[in-house]
C-alpha cells in the first residue's frame, strides 16, 4: 500500500513538473549573429576577426519562422541587441607623402584590461576601384590595456592610388 502511494505521488509530481516546464507561447526571442555587410567599402576599415568584435541582433521567432526583427536602435535595444568588442576604430585618415604615395592610418582603441596584439593589412585601389598593387603583409600593432594604437602604411605606387581598404584581425 505504501509503495503504491509513493508511486502515485511520484507520478503526480512528475506530471506537474513537466506541465510547469511547458510553455504555451510558441514565440521565442533569439539572438542571432549580425551578418557582415557584403562588398568592400572604400577608404574604410573592416575588423575581420569576430573574436575582436561581434554584434548579435534579437528577433522574435514563432515555430522556427522569423516574425519580427528590430527596425530601430531603440527596438533593437528592447529586443536584446548585444555588441561585444575588444577593439574599435577611432579614426581613419589618408594623405599624400612628398613622393606622391598614399599613406593611410587608423587609430584603434583597446577596450580590454589586458594588452592586445592586432594585425592590419591594406589594399590600395585606383579610381576605378581596381587593386593597383598586391595586398600588403600583415603588420603588427601592440595595444596596451585601455589605450589606443596606430596602424600606418604607405602605398608603393604613386599617383594612380585613389582608395584604400584596411583589414584588422587579432595577432597570430
Amino acid at each position: 500500500m505504501k509503495g503504491m502511494m509513493k508511486t502515485g505521488f511520484m507520478t503526480i509530481f512528475a506530471g506537474l513538473f513537466f506541465v510547469g516546464c511547458a510553455t504555451t507561447d510558441p514565440c521565442v526571442n533569439i539572438l542571432q549573429e549580425k551578418p557582415l555587410a557584403p562588398g568592400i567599402a572604400m577608404n574604410s576599415v573592416t575588423i575581420i576577426d569576430t573574436s575582436l568584435y561581434y554584434e548579435m541582433v534579437g528577433a522574435t521567432y514563432c515555430d522556427g519562422v522569423r516574425i519580427a526583427a528590430p527596425t530601430t536602435a531603440e527596438a533593437a535595444a528592447q529586443q536584446g541587441t548585444v555588441a561585444r568588442y575588444k577593439v574599435t576604430v577611432e579614426k581613419t585618415d589618408s594623405s599624400r607623402t612628398p613622393t606622391g604615395t598614399m599613406e593611410v592610418l587608423t587609430i584603434l582603441r583597446n577596450h580590454t584590461n589586458f594588452p592586445l596584439q592586432i594585425e592590419g593589412r591594406t589594399q590600395f585601389f585606383d579610381r576605378n576601384k581596381s587593386p593597383v598593387e598586391g595586398m600588403s603583409a600583415w603588420q603588427r600593432v601592440q595595444l596596451p590595456p585601455k589605450s589606443i594604437g596606430t596602424y600606418k602604411i604607405a602605398s608603393t605606387k604613386r599617383d594612380e592610388v585613389e582608395f584604400f581598404h584596411i583589414e584588422i584581425r587579432e595577432g597570430r
